[in-house]
């Protein structure tokens, strides 16, 4: 059997979202469902602008001519 292979991008996007979700749980936790919605939101934007274009493009170092 071989390795499951996965890109770096892929665990940092996992990582992000696994810290992300036991952060809000923390929150819900601690305080209440209104607070913790509010976090998952912040976060899930803050996921989706700063995590959106982590990839390299499938051309990086080649240009058009």
């Amino acid at each position: 059997m071989g390795r499951i292979q996965v890109s770096r991008a892929a665990l940092a996007r996992a990582g992000t979202l696994l810290g992300g979700a036991l952060f809000t749980a923390g929150i819900l936790l601690a305080i209440d469902v209104a607070a913790a919605l509010m976090t998952a939101g912040v976060l899930t934007v803050a996921y989706c602008l700063l995590l959106a274009d982590v990839d390299p493009p499938d051309t990086a170092g080649r240009r058009r001519s």
